[in-house]
């Protein structure tokens, strides 16, 4: 969290005590966080997220695909940009979108949707320097995503899209 978040979670802190010893002014100080555009003392990369995953999670979907294409100081083989079909809750297809090619890694390490619901909530837990994060508005899921773990260091950043997204349509297959 940035010297600023800490500043903010400090004085939120700082209210609640006061709060606690004096009820009656509890709800004044309620009105004011909320006055001052205070919507969630994690901040609004903790918002949008919450509202993303509530937008996907009310879809339900059952069988999709998607591309993804990652940045970051990795193996080669999971930069490549990778189209990848989930079934249920699970990775059923991976290919290299260059060539149709299956992945050089497991599945099982080959990410859902919700699995990147999950990487962009662990950096926000884990207090990443930097978690841009842009979500489809109809759908929720994640289109573009920009983590910057420790501020200063060299080679820990990462990023990934998602394109090309399309729900598949169980009832031919």
């Amino acid at each position: 969290m940035a010297a600023s978040g800490w500043a903010v979670m400090a004085g939120v802190k700082a209210l609640a005590r006061r709060a606690a010893r004096r009820p009656l002014r509890a709800g004044w100080i309620v009105v004011a966080l909320t006055a001052v555009g205070c919507s969630s003392p994690l901040g609004p990369e903790q918002d949008d997220l919450s509202a993303a995953r509530a937008r996907w999670a009310s879809l339900s979907p059952d069988r999709y695909t998607f591309v993804l294409q990652r940045s970051c100081f990795c193996p080669p083989e999971t930069v490549r940009p990778m189209r990848i079909e989930v079934l249920g809750s699970i990775v059923n297809e991976a290919v290299y979108s260059d060539t149709e090619e299956p992945v050089a890694i497991p599945l099982e390490q080959v990410p859902t949707i919700d699995d990147l619901f999950d990487e962009i909530q662990g950096a926000i837990d884990d207090d990443a320097f930097l978690v841009d994060a842009t979500y489809d508005p109809d759908r929720g899921f994640p289109t573009s995503v920009s983590i910057d773990h420790i501020e200063l260091a060299v080679d820990d950043e990462q990023a990934f899209t998602v394109t090309a997204f399309q729900f598949v349509d169980t009832t031919t297959s």
